[in-house]
């Protein structure tokens, strides 16, 4: 009797396993019935009044990543002319060509972590053989000045770059993504660049800050129209605030002074208005109701 128990219990509990399971699968995927259909937004393409957009982008993507490329192709052909203090400039400039695209190529798998890496994010930091790609080459151009072993951290650094752009060339980013994209460019200034961790050795910050403000902006710039005024407009003078900002610290055209210029009066106003644009940016999906799911009837 007391087997016949047990034996119960385990059918018991097996049964209930084995149902939480069945309708955790159910909470995931819905049953699609009636006249109306709803689909996950990774399984579906961009709506087609936002292709153009899409479309666009990946193109303004895989023209500043080729210019990318052009300066660290620069900066290999100035240091073998033993031409150092040009060769750091072109740094700074391939760093900001980068930064306007950033967070796109962060929905590539883990290539920024490879390519972007910081020494801080090792307990090793510089010694680390995971340090690698623009802050390994910003390391041994600024910090040791060590010009073969630049040429040599360049060349791998080129060879992921170039990877990148053939990515982008055959790939598409859909609508959602691209404006989840317009705020995380200033969450990251706001994570690093504003206290000056983005390019410690180059004191470049101020130049991607302006980097991420210019990849953020184009992306709303696109979508504008679509965003009601009451929303756009208070979006738009956040932008302008910004850009007045570190406009004053531009020297002419893609150079800024060096991070340590900022003043603390600007640097908290940056902080500021970067807190609430990464705000209002994040509710653009919400706003244009692509926050979750799409929604398509069968006659569309």
């Amino acid at each position: 009797m007391r087997n016949k128990a047990s034996i119960s219990i385990v059918y018991l509990m097996f049964g209930l396993f084995f149902s939480q399971n069945v309708i955790a699968k159910a909470l995931r995927s819905p049953t699609q019935t009636g006249n109306e259909i709803i689909i996950a937004k990774g399984d579906i393409p961009t709506p087609e009044k936002y292709r153009k957009i899409t479309t666009e982008y990946m193109t303004y993507a895989v023209k500043n990543i080729g210019n990318t490329i052009l300066q660290l192709n620069n900066l290999k052909q100035n240091l073998k002319d033993n031409h150092v203090m040009k060769a750091q400039k072109a740094y700074i400039q391939a760093h900001q060509y980068y930064e306007t695209v950033r967070p796109i190529i962060r929905l590539f798998g883990h290539t920024d972590r490879i390519i972007n890496s910081r020494s801080s994010d090792f307990l090793d930091g510089v010694t680390d053989y995971r340090f690698k790609g623009f802050h390994l080459v910003e390391y041994l151009l600024f910090e040791q000045h060590n010009i073969k072993a630049t040429l040599i951290a360049v060349d791998e650094l080129l060879m992921n770059v170039n990877d990148i752009k053939r990515r982008l060339e055959t790939e598409q980013v859909d609508i959602v993504k691209l404006i989840q994209s317009s705020s995380d460019f200033i969450e990251m200034i706001l994570e690093t660049k504003l206290a000056g961790k983005e390019n410690i050795y180059s004191n470049s910050d101020l130049t991607d800050i302006a980097a991420n403000v210019e990849g953020s902006k184009y992306i709303f710039d696109g979508i504008m129209l679509f965003v009601p005024h009451s929303t756009s407009m208070p979006i738009m003078k956040n932008y302008i605030k910004i850009i007045g900002i570190i406009e004053s610290y531009k020297l002419n055209t893609n150079e800024y002074k060096p991070y340590n210029d900022l003043s603390l009066k600007d640097k908290a106003a940056l902080f500021s208005v970067l807190t609430q644009q990464a705000y209002l940016l994040a509710t653009l999906r919400a706003t244009l109701n692509l926050d979750v799911y799409y929604k398509y009837e069968y006659s569309k």
